[in-house]
């Protein structure tokens, strides 16, 4: 099969290709978000290189989890801890492990009298070339496993409620009174 300009095109509207940009945009906001923090802990603050890469990591999960549930993938209602928190902390946890060890080794092969925490600008591409490795994996499982089109339909509130023993809520029944 060729990819034409006209198939990529029609690729890049249809739900798959649209998906894949959001998640490219979400990724770009992560890495940008990521390294304004890393700068400012190395830079500014003069924190160690290994707890700047951890706190900037942490800081930046959260947001980045929201925004692949909602806005990449268009998931509503709450997490669900097995299906999705889970898988998604451990990417970003073997994201983080990458990365430190690519920070560990960065500072060990530039530190310096002058610079005895390694160069910081080399800390900051280790932090990325960490996270890169997992990058399409990760978008691969989120959108094959954890939060793909045919995952969760309707959305888990009815599978928390039947593992919780509750009956299902009718769906008409959206919890306002009136």
């Amino acid at each position: 099969m060729k990819a034409t300009a006209t198939r990529l095109l029609e690729h890049a509207r249809s739900d798959a290709g649209l998906r894949a940009f959001r998640y490219m945009a979400t990724s770009a906001f992560g890495v940008v978000s990521t390294q304004i923090l890393l700068f400012l802990f190395l830079h500014v603050f003069h924190w160690k290189p290994v707890i700047s890469n951890f706190t900037a990591v942490v800081i930046v999960a959260l947001p980045a989890f929201l925004l692949n549930k909602y806005w990449v993938w268009g998931k509503r209602g709450r997490a669900h801890m097995r299906r999705e928190v889970i898988p998604f902390w451990a990417f970003t946890v073997a994201g983080w492990v990458l990365s430190t060890l690519a920070v560990v080794l960065v500072v060990r092969m530039t530190k310096t009298d002058a610079e005895p925490d390694g160069n910081k600008i080399a800390v900051q591409l280790a932090n990325i070339a960490g996270f890169g490795v997992l990058w399409v994996l990760k978008y691969l499982f989120l959108d094959k496993i954890m939060f793909g089109p045919a995952h969760h339909t309707p959305y888990d509130e009815d599978v928390e409620r039947a593992e919780a023993g509750l009956p299902p809520v009718d769906g008409d029944d959206l919890g306002v009174a009136g």
